[in-house]
């Protein structure tokens, strides 16, 4: 089961030094090729629709990195810029354009051309799993390095497609860190013996991503020694709250899958019920939305990012109070995500002299981050031959009065004690 290492402490300045571009020295003999003035990061969101705030959120996240690349920020206690001027190496700037993906599989594919046509030499993309699946096909057709800020599907594993890169934790990696968490109750009055799952009902390939992780939860409860409630035995999430739970005892843990707000506020329903009984923990792509539910939240979630544990993280914490200040409001996990994955692509245009998009693409390969360097809590960011980040981990957090906090694992927790 994935766990989390103890962050470090570290100097600011280093740590925001790292993050960003550190400057490569050119001798004297061998001066550099010429930098164009500025390179394109084209970001496909959803501007209009059903997904339009996700969006949004994207864009403020790419936004802000390309804002730090870019300005010599004077009244911060950190190094910026950290070349002789702001900017990449030599001065270069970045750019970001913006493809409208409308959440459509039809649309992505025109949009990523249409952004690489026009100059883009790297893309990032803070959309569904309908529309990755696409993107991923068509930038790897064209060889342009497209890195997916959200996507979680274990299915992208299989594909092992050269240019598009995950920095998410995998569906299955979340089933497994909610799992070490229910493993940690052994031996005390909640000893869970039994899994249960909670899902929607879709087709596609939300429905593909639900499936596969439902066999996870079957696979690995198994594995670690646990019960499974099997077919007869699942909640149903949907827009009007959970199914029957009646036959949930004590003894159990609900693993809920969610994949949209509609679905969060169904777990969230089914949490308050069984509490006392049995703890129900959220994970999936829609475990955000649980943000916004207010009251007497009682359910858990499994994450790939935490707002309170980014409040101990002192990149995160910088980073975060930026984007505060500029935006006014609190960076979420998708502005997180959108801001790590632009900022991975200047880091690689940064670390390499041919400035296209092939050359790009590898360099993003060959990058190495250690968990000291970024915004997420997780081990670093490192990427396999398939594209999928190495380092990815996932947190548990339980909803307190402030807001959500780290109960998992225990070296990252606040407060490492699970209340049913």
């Amino acid at each position: 089961m994935p766990t989390l290492g103890r962050r470090p402490a570290v100097a600011v300045s280093a740590v925001v030094a790292a993050l960003l571009l550190l400057t490569a020295c050119t001798s004297k003999g061998n001066p550099a090729p010429k930098v164009p003035a500025t390179l394109t990061v084209g970001l496909l969101v959803s501007t209009t629709g059903p997904n339009a705030a996700i969006g949004q959120q994207a864009q403020l996240g790419a936004k802000l990195a390309v804002e730090m690349v870019n300005n010599d920020v004077k009244d911060l206690l950190i190094n910026l810029p950290l070349s002789a001027g702001a900017g990449l190496r030599n001065g270069a700037k970045l750019n970001l354009a913006v493809g409208n993906t409308d959440s459509a599989p039809e649309k992505v594919e025109k949009e990523a051309s249409r952004l690489v046509a026009e100059g883009a030499v790297g893309l990032v993309l803070a959309d569904t799993l309908d529309v990755a699946a696409p993107a991923g096909r068509e930038t790897d057709t064209i060889g342009v390095a497209l890195v997916d800020a959200l996507s979680t599907a274990d299915t992208f594993v299989e594909l092992n497609r050269s240019a598009h890169f995950r920095i998410q934790p995998s569906d299955r990696q979340m089933v497994s860190t909610a799992l070490a968490l229910l493993y940690r109750q052994r031996g005390t009055e909640n000893q869970i013996r039994r899994i249960i799952t909670a899902s929607g009902k879709a087709s596609g390939a939300t429905g593909d991503e639900i499936g596969s992780v439902r066999a996870s939860i079957e696979d690995l409860g198994r594995a670690a020694g646990y019960e499974t409630g099997g077919a007869k035995e699942q909640i149903t999430l949907a827009a009007d709250g959970a199914g029957d739970s009646g036959f949930v005892e004590k003894g159990d843990a609900v693993l809920a899958v969610v994949t949209n707000p509609q679905e969060a506020a169904a777990a969230a329903e089914l949490a308050g019920r069984l509490k006392g009984k049995a703890p129900v923990v959220a994970l999936g792509p829609g475990v955000g939305a649980l943000d916004a539910i207010k009251g007497n939240n009682q359910v858990l979630r499994a994450s790939g990012w935490s707002g309170e544990f980014a409040g101990r993280n002192p990149v995160a914490r910088i980073v975060g109070g930026m984007f505060e200040q500029a935006f006014k409001t609190k960076m979420t996990d998708v502005a997180a995500a959108a801001f790590t994955a632009t900022m991975l692509l200047a880091l690689a245009m940064n670390s390499v002299t041919e400035l296209t998009a092939p050359v790009i693409r590898n360099a993003v390969q060959q990058l190495s981050l250690p968990a000291t360097q970024i915004v997420m809590p997780w081990n670093g960011i490192r990427f396999d031959g398939g594209g999928y980040n190495q380092l990815a981990a996932g947190v548990v957090e339980q909803h307190v009065p402030n807001g959500y906090q780290v109960i998992h694992p225990v070296e990252l927790a606040a407060t490492p004690t699970l209340s049913l």
